[in-house]
């Protein structure tokens, strides 16, 4: 009897699955041909470094689709929508100054003159709450479909793959 409990429980703990995990959709109201990533370095010893994604969308007649974030090579991206005639385009921007830059720091005696001061970064593991395991040229996008019920509140998740990389482009 003991014996048939503690498969019991084993077996509920199995049907759980965990909170955090996202499921992917195959099957999303829109389409996605040739995304791109273009890395940037700035001409100025200051200005940093980063990259832009780019990802064209065709959404299906009549969809509404909210774009939320883009997970790709271990960052979360805020995505920037650009409407042109019947497509979208998903900009995802990120930069990357410098790790030797150092922030202005104010010191004084009077210690409410340092309130502007920023803390200090600790130090993490990076990728270490990354949702997602992604080659380098994959990503995935989270997006909320309110066609017909604006309140919708479900985030899906898409999987970008094949995005190409083109030339890195250095501003002088």
């Amino acid at each position: 009897m003991k014996n048939v409990s503690i498969l019991m429980i084993l077996t509920a703990f199995s049907y759980c699955g965990c909170s955090s995990q996202k499921n992917l959709n195959t099957n999303p109201p829109f389409s996605i041909a040739n995304p791109t990533c273009q890395q940037y370095a700035g001409g100025l010893e200051n200005s940093g470094t980063g990259f832009i994604l780019e990802i064209p969308v065709s959404l299906e007649e009549g969809v509404e689709i909210e774009f939320l974030e883009v997970f790709f090579r271990g960052h979360v991206l805020a995505s920037e929508i650009k409407k042109e005639e019947e497509s979208i385009m998903i900009i995802c921007n990120y930069k990357q100054t410098p790790k030797d830059k150092k922030p202005d720091i104010i010191m004084h005696s009077d210690p409410k003159k340092e309130v502007g001061n920023q803390p200090p970064n600790l130090i993490s593991k990076e990728n270490e709450d990354f949702p997602f395991s992604l080659k380098k040229n994959e990503a995935v996008i989270s997006y909320i479909n309110t066609t017909g019920n604006f309140n919708n509140t479900k985030v899906d998740y898409y999987k970008v793959e094949g995005i190409k990389d083109k030339p890195m482009r250095v501003y002088r």
